[in-house]
């Protein structure tokens, strides 16, 4: 059993680290950004990457720098401060509860 390599080996064996790189923000998901900033008013790219960072703790200053992975939870977002945005707040979550409670049923 000791012949065997352990996974956790501390001896490498003088392998490399495999780099891992994000994948690139595809151009749907760029489309989607796109469309959902312009329904909500955020036209300047300094309003949108202010945006970006307050919604995904992520601060770029290109779009280029935006990732697949990130653009994804911005679009999630941005879609819930979209449907946000249509409804008038009281400051009371209980008045501003989206469903029913059964005592509002009976």
């Amino acid at each position: 059993m000791s012949d065997l390599l352990s996974v956790f080996d501390d001896n490498d064996h003088g392998a490399e680290p495999a780099i891992v790189r994000p994948i690139p923000m595809n151009r749907a998901q760029r489309s989607e950004i796109r469309q959902l900033f312009a329904g909500l008013n955020v036209a300047t790219a300094a309003q949108q990457f202010e945006v970006t960072a307050e919604l995904t703790g992520v601060r770029i200053t290109s779009v280029h720098e935006l990732d697949a992975a990130t653009a994804h939870r911005l679009i999630g977002a941005l879609k819930r401060r979209a449907q946000a945005s249509g409804r008038v707040t009281t400051g009371n979550s209980w008045d501003d509860r989206e469903e029913d409670t059964w005592i509002d049923r009976l």
